[in-house]
C-alpha cells in the first residue's frame, strides 16, 4: 500500500503531466486549492478519505487517459467548459 506521501506524489504528477491546473483540479475534485497546495508542500493531511479519492477516482483515471492519449486536452478550452471534458474523460476511463 501506498504511503500518504507516494499518494501525494502520485496526484500531482498525474495533474502535472495531464497539464491540468490547479484551480480545475480543485473544480473536478471539490479539494479546496488551499489544501491541494499544502498537500504538494508536504503540509498536514488531516483528510485521509478525500486524498484517497484522489488518487483513487481521480489520479488512476487522470494517468490512464495521459497514457490513452485523450490528456492533456489537444483543444484550449473555455474554463466552463475545461471541467466538464475532464468528467467525461475520467468517466470513461473508470469503466474501461
Amino acid at each position: 500500500m501506498a504511503t500518504n506521501e507516494e499518494k501525494v506524489k502520485y496526484i500531482f504528477d498525474a495533474r502535472e503531466k495531464a497539464e491540468i491546473t490547479f484551480t480545475d483540479f480543485s473544480r473536478l475534485t471539490g479539494i479546496s486549492r488551499t489544501t491541494l497546495y499544502r498537500w504538494v508542500a508536504g503540509g498536514d493531511i488531516s483528510d485521509i478519505l478525500r486524498l484517497n479519492m484522489a488518487y483513487i477516482a481521480f489520479a488512476y483515471p487522470i494517468e490512464k487517459a495521459c497514457r490513452s492519449g485523450l490528456l492533456p486536452l489537444k483543444s484550449k478550452l473555455k474554463k466552463e467548459h475545461r471541467v466538464e471534458a475532464l468528467r467525461k474523460i475520467i468517466k470513461s476511463m473508470a469503466t474501461k
